[in-house]
């Protein structure tokens, strides 16, 4: 059975709002592949939140958003296998 969950929309704005961060930062995660590698800088949803939150942790811990490139992918990852509903 799988389980389909519904996300609020935000758009830029209303993102950074909600992460507390600016528009231009999430722009820059976007830009680098952090929040996914097709993903758009007009249309979020409440996953973006826990992924924005991931990438801080990480920057504060000193790592670089060109490391970030090649982590977040793996991240993203393992998330989902961990998720999946068989």
């Amino acid at each position: 059975m799988k389980v389909r969950v519904w996300a609020m929309k935000m758009n830029l704005t209303e993102l950074a709002a909600a992460a507390h961060v600016d528009a231009s930062d999430i722009e820059g995660y976007v830009k680098n592949g952090l929040l996914g590698e097709a993903h758009s800088t007009t249309e979020f949803d409440e996953s973006d939140l826990y992924w924005i939150d991931m990438i801080q942790c990480f920057q504060q811990n000193g790592t670089s958003l060109d490391d970030l490139s090649g982590l977040m992918p793996r991240c993203r990852k393992g998330q989902t296998q961990l998720t999946q509903v068989n």
